[in-house]
């Protein structure tokens, strides 16, 4: 049994149908990269597996079990956490006030909290920064931090908006290697990017959506040589 399906997920927002009859799966300890042109749908699905928006039909299910319509905090409790596109870390709290807040899902007692926070802020590199401000990071130290506070969830699946947005090529390369780390110890992943290089690196599988469908699935290598993706990337009459 796959630990994530997506079954006929669908979502309208007035007229307009932003996903569409969206079928996909996600087996434990893979990585999978979803990408598309801007305006594919690839946050809107997100959104929807997440909880942050209802589908208009279809259904998600996590370990056998629907989690379509759930509330995000339900959802979270049960084992799937998102970072966001947009950095959206407590600028005025501490970095490990940050994490240490996620924590509390799984850790009732403050001590426990702060140290599964400690914890994984050393494990992402962020151990010498625990007592600054998150307003204070840099762009990547925020992605890491974005990071943290989803892992402190404890989930079983990360969801991974544009990870690498905005890095330089040595910080693509270091953010890789811990999408990398991150699988390794035993969190299954699915990340949206449009940086190819680190796609083509570190997904097992790759999922196409173009208007909110999906027009090709398939190891990375053979996905960007699909027609209909070189199509949707670059419009008719590219040979």
């Amino acid at each position: 049994m796959p630990l994530l399906e997506v079954r006929g997920l669908t979502r309208f927002f007035g007229g307009l149908r932003a996903v569409g009859n969206l079928t996909f799966s996600v087996e434990e300890g893979e990585i999978v990269g979803l990408i598309g042109p801007n305006g594919a749908g690839k946050t809107t699905v997100f959104n929807l597996v997440t909880g942050f928006v209802r589908p208009s039909s279809g259904d998600v299910r996590l370990g056998g079990e629907s989690i379509a319509g759930k509330k995000p905090h339900a959802i979270a409790r049960k084992g799937i956490a998102r970072t966001f596109q947009i950095v959206k870390p407590f600028p005025h709290l501490s970095v490990k006030e940050n994490v240490t807040l996620a924590a509390f899902l799984r850790h009732r007692a403050r001590a426990d909290a702060e140290a599964a926070a400690l914890a994984l802020l050393e494990r992402l590199g962020l151990g010498g920064r625990a007592g600054k401000l998150a307003v204070e990071l840099t762009l990547m130290e925020q992605k890491r931090l974005e990071m943290a506070r989803a892992l402190a969830t404890g989930p079983k699946v990360l969801l991974l908006d544009e990870p690498m947005g905005g890095l330089n090529p040595s910080e693509v390369g270091l953010a890789s290697e811990l999408v990398e780390s991150i699988r390794r110890g035993g969190v299954t992943v699915v990340l949206v990017e449009h940086v190819m290089k680190a796609i083509m690196r570190i997904s097992d599988r790759v999922l196409v959506l173009h208007h909110g469908e999906r027009i090709a699935e398939g190891a990375p290598a053979e996905v960007v040589k699909d027609p209909a993706v070189v199509q949707a990337y670059f419009g008719h009459g590219v040979a």
